[in-house]
């Protein structure tokens, strides 16, 4: 039999210019999106909205747009996995209406993994090519390109 998938709420906020809210993770050493774990009892919408805040301090209250979910095997050593598993990706599109800073740290907090890591944010420009990210924050960052798309 086998395990059911860890669900997980991504978070793909852009700004006014259209660009994309990415960071780089100092333990994985790679550029992520907003991302963690749906807790028990938790909604996907609500988890989204939490991750996002534990990560980056930003605290959203706009409307969410689903971008639907993808699955991924969660392999071994990829972003500090220890065990295998599959993944269902819930992704969100989340338009900020507020400026924000073009580069800005933020000590992350809610999940012991992460505890104290400083992730350093940066926007990124959606007809910029998606390299440096694992592959599915660049099928996030597809999507989310495809739902800007004129």
């Amino acid at each position: 039999m086998q395990p059911a998938s860890i669900q997980k709420a991504c978070a793909c906020l852009v700004d006014a210019q259209g660009r994309l809210l990415v960071f780089h993770h100092p333990g994985d050493r790679s550029m992520q999106l907003p991302k963690g774990t749906i807790e028990p009892g938790e909604t996907p919408e609500r988890a989204v909205r939490r991750e996002l805040h534990e990560e980056s301090g930003i605290d959203f209250g706009g409307p969410l747009q689903s971008l639907g979910t993808l699955d991924r095997d969660g392999e071994i050593d990829a972003e500090g996995q220890v065990l295998r598993h599959a993944q269902l990706w819930h992704l969100f599109l989340m338009r900020a209406t507020d400026p924000l800073p073009e580069r800005f740290d933020h000590v992350a907090w809610g999940s012991p993994e992460e505890q104290g890591l400083v992730f350093s944010f940066s926007w990124l420009a959606l007809d910029v090519p998606a390299d440096g990210f694992a592959t599915p924050y660049a099928v996030a960052i597809g999507r989310v390109r495809e739902a800007l798309r004129p």
